[in-house]
């Protein structure tokens, strides 16, 4: 193979895409830089910390690994007979070419973890951002599903989502009082919660490119259609509640009893993001942390929404790994659902790329979004990044190999997945650039 068509080639042209980045987590880049760098407390505030536990590490470890107060020399004594264990995975894969890229040192090892940490300490200043995901990532955009109002993103970084699963969740009367704080008015109805979410949505729809949904880490994402009068009984029930927990907050509703309202308001915020014309993105597939319940993830719970809501379009997330098959089926079937791959070319590279030819093979091209770094810290954005860039073209040159597309195609293809589905989607069609 020669010109466009080798894998060489495709590659060079996916490294040069600028990506428009589907999903993080991050910090605001002033908020990152504020305080001194502590190597552990970056790296394992998710993922890699996950797979510390899978191959053993007891929790209590862990959180001492995370405790800046403890000398850096003994936290590595701990960590490093446990990162030996996960060289393996897709997480630590990530890691290390981070460090390796960014700050030049061969892994996390006896002789470079104290010269890492001074390296990060030295790098953590304004510019940090806009050295990893820009100079580095090569990412345009990311669309940010973070802690903070969206009036504070960085918007040279980052396109907000907002969340309002706080809606959904809760299940005594005093989360109900919090709520009512934070909105600004006293909820003593269940018109006047109604009426907060409208207004919460309301003013966030002004500044937001989707709606956030993040149930599946509490619940099964079945969620079924229900009237207000079962979801009002509920909120009801949640003040006839009379008992106080040994913390002296007050009893609440059992998941069991909370559903109806749960459903009830999931439905809501779906109707509320159909008016605006956002896209709503849901958690499918593995969860972060362990033991979890996975089933509660399966995307075919989802296919009620998706028949009711055909002008919403739902943004699929994580690939649905390990359900990644059925994802296509639901993909292939329903014209709103589109496929993204945040996450999962760290969760697994190699299914990562079985997947995407799958995809490939079955689904329209427009509707797979193939990338988001999903990450807490930016190193972890560029590692993942790297990660995605080798595997689509892997999978693209495979695909030119076997004849089935051209090198032209192909290229035209990965800009798709890695920028022009993912602009279409969150900011209507128009070029974002090279």
């Amino acid at each position: 193979m020669n010109g466009t068509n080798d894998y060489r080639s495709i590659k060079e042209a996916v490294d040069k895409i600028q990506i428009v980045d589907t999903h993080e987590h991050l910090v605001q880049e002033k908020e990152r830089v504020k305080k001194s760098v502590d190597i552990f407390e970056i790296f394992l505030s998710h993922y890699a910390s996950s797979d510390l536990v899978s191959s053993g590490m007891p929790l209590e470890e862990l959180a001492k690994l995370r405790n800046r107060n403890i000398p850096l020399e003994k936290r590595f004594a701990v960590f490093k007979p446990f990162w030996d264990r996960i060289q393996n995975t897709g997480y630590a894969r990530a890691i290390n070419i981070a460090v390796r890229d960014l700050y030049g040192f061969d892994g996390i090892k006896e002789d470079t973890f104290k010269k890492l940490a001074l390296k990060m300490d030295e790098m953590n200043k304004p510019g940090l951002y806009n050295w990893i995901l820009k100079e580095k990532s090569g990412i345009k955009i990311s669309i940010l599903d973070s802690l903070d109002t969206v009036d504070e993103v960085d918007r040279e970084f980052f396109a907000p989502v907002a969340r309002f699963d706080g809606f959904v969740t809760i299940s005594n009367r005093m989360e109900i009082e919090e709520l009512g704080k934070a909105c600004g008015k006293a909820i003593h109805s269940f018109n006047d919660l109604v009426q907060a979410l409208e207004s919460e949505f309301e003013r966030a729809s002004k500044d937001i490119v989707g709606v956030k949904i993040g149930l599946a880490y509490m619940r099964d994402l079945r969620f079924d259609k229900v009237s207000e009068g079962e979801a009002e009984e509920v909120f009801a029930n949640i003040y006839k509640q009379r008992l106080f927990k040994a913390d002296g907050t007050p009893e609440g509703v059992s998941p069991t009893e909370a559903r109806p309202y749960q459903d009830f308001m999931v439905h809501k915020i779906i109707q509320l993001a159909a008016k605006k014309r956002l896209p709503v993105q849901i958690h499918t597939g593995l969860q972060e942390g362990n033991e979890n319940v996975i089933t509660n993830s399966e995307p075919t719970l989802l296919i009620n929404l998706f028949r009711e809501y055909k002008e919403v379009k739902f943004d699929v997330f994580h690939g649905s790994y390990p359900y990644t098959g059925e994802l296509a089926a639901l993909a292939k079937n329903f014209q709103n659902v589109y496929i993204d791959m945040c996450w999962l070319h760290v969760i697994s590279p190699f299914w990562a790329r079985q997947a995407l030819a799958d995809w490939l093979d079955v689904v329209p091209w427009n509707k797979i979004l193939g990338f988001g770094g999903d990450y807490i810290f930016a190193e972890g954005v560029y590692g993942h990044s790297v990660i995605a860039r080798e595997n689509i073209a892997r999978v693209l040159a495979e695909k030119v190999e076997d004849g089935a597309l051209t090198g032209e195609q192909a290229i035209n293809l990965a800009r798709g997945l890695l920028r022009d589905n993912a602009y279409d989607l969150f900011f209507g069609k128009a070029s974002c650039g090279k």
